[in-house]
């Protein structure tokens, strides 16, 4: 799943519940935020939420950064809790090694 443009007060609500209900139906989930241009301490705290939920139904979650979310990390995340991957290609490479099936979400 990737997201860009910005993730802030106003829509950081509605990109949590979408990307949660989609964590529900798979055993792994790639966020892809390398392409976002903004993302709020608010963002931030929804990525906490959905790595919570992820963690909680034993979905392996990888969240690629970008710029953006680089710059909000190291100041709201300095012990690293978020689980990133520098590019999908690596993701998806941990996925083929782990045996277990990459579903797509519709």
């Amino acid at each position: 799943m990737a997201a860009n443009g910005e993730i802030d007060a106003a829509n950081a609500g509605p990109f949590a519940d979408y990307v949660k209900r989609c964590a529900d139906c798979c055993d792994w989930l790639i966020l892809d935020l390398s392409a976002l241009a903004f993302i709020g301490t608010v963002g931030f705290s929804a990525l906490q939420s959905i790595n919570a939920r992820c963690t909680k139904a034993q979905v392996q979650l990888m969240v690629i950064p970008g710029l953006a979310l680089t710059t909000v990390l190291r100041i709201c995340d300095p012990a690293a809790r978020l689980p990133l991957i520098d590019t999908l290609e690596a993701a998806l490479t941990a996925v083929q090694k782990s045996g277990r099936p990459l579903q797509a979400v519709r």
